[in-house]
């Protein structure tokens, strides 16, 4: 589509040492068009989407005037653009954006009057300010990158110790479950010894009572006895019941402790163990994306 002849007088570096950045590249040279090869500028913006840059470079051109950007065959154009930061008098300008290798590559050629562009050796101080409106121009949509990336690594970060706390949350509950259930086994332990002592004397008072029973004559004494032991047969049935209830409790609550000790607490602590391992990687990620953020900021 478009071919880039490199002439190059003056070449601008700009690199950022963070670990994962590349370096945003400005170089002075001839933009081959396709009404013919214009000077310009190269800017080589590492990392951005063709699509945010694009975008961006024509919100740019088009602010402060009334012309529009036209587009043809992937190439733009604008006349009577306003950027004061560069000239305060209207300037067309030329180019293109496009994907190269890792890169996207934004041209630029700055027209002042017709046939007369802005270079290192005709326009000395609208060069300097072209060369400082691209680099800040670059230079903000990578650190709106890097913020985002450590926005969303930070995140990420606060989940996985929201996660941690979730988790060691959770263990605390079944260490109090655990607690909670050998304090009510006791108790319940307890519970039953009274019940199975008063079962005892129950089934005692019961043999007694009955014995009685079988040798009385029939009358009234012995009515009124048949109602007793039938009293004492309802109350040991209830007893049994009682100490069959209390029985099962305990099997359900040991049951319960069981299962966190097998199967709930290790299960937990290996995912706490992961999951300190993650947050411990990504505290590195962030550290990085800081550190990129920062030193694309203080530049």
């Amino acid at each position: 589509m478009k071919t880039l002849m490199l002439s190059l007088i003056f070449l601008f570096v700009f690199g950022y040492v963070a670990i994962s950045q590349k370096p945003i590249t400005i170089e002075e040279g001839q933009i081959e068009l396709k009404h013919g090869t214009i000077p310009g500028f190269m800017v080589a913006i590492p990392e951005v989407a063709y699509e945010t840059i694009n975008e961006s470079w024509i919100k740019s051109m088009e602010q402060k005037t009334k012309s529009k950007v036209q587009k043809d065959m992937g190439e733009y154009s604008i006349f009577g653009a306003n950027i004061k930061e560069i000239t305060p008098t209207p300037v067309n300008i030329y180019g293109y954006v496009k994907d190269v290798d890792s890169v996207t590559l934004l041209t630029a050629a700055f027209e002042l009057k017709k046939d007369e562009y802005i270079t290192s050796e005709k326009r000395i101080e609208e060069f300097a300010r072209a060369k400082e409106y691209l680099l800040k121009f670059a230079k903000d949509l990578y650190l709106e990158l890097a913020k985002n990336e450590l926005r969303d690594k930070e995140k990420e970060l606060k989940k996985l110790e929201s996660d941690l706390g979730s988790l060691e949350s959770d263990k605390n509950k079944l260490d109090k479950m655990i607690q909670s259930n050998n304090t009510t086994i006791g108790s319940i332990n307890d519970e039953l010894l009274i019940l199975r002592t008063n079962l005892s004397s129950l089934n005692d008072e019961l043999m007694v009572q009955t014995n009685q029973l079988n040798s009385m004559e029939e009358g009234p004494a012995k009515e009124e006895k048949t109602k007793y032991v039938s009293d004492l047969e309802k109350n040991i049935k209830k007893t049994n019941k009682d100490v069959e209830s209390s029985e099962k409790k305990i099997v359900d609550l040991r049951s319960e402790i069981e299962k966190a000790q097998v199967d709930g607490i290790p299960q937990n602590l290996k995912e706490q163990q992961r999951v300190m391992i993650a947050i411990d990687q990504q505290k590195e990620a962030v550290r990085v994306s800081t550190e990129k953020y920062n030193t694309i900021k203080a530049y």
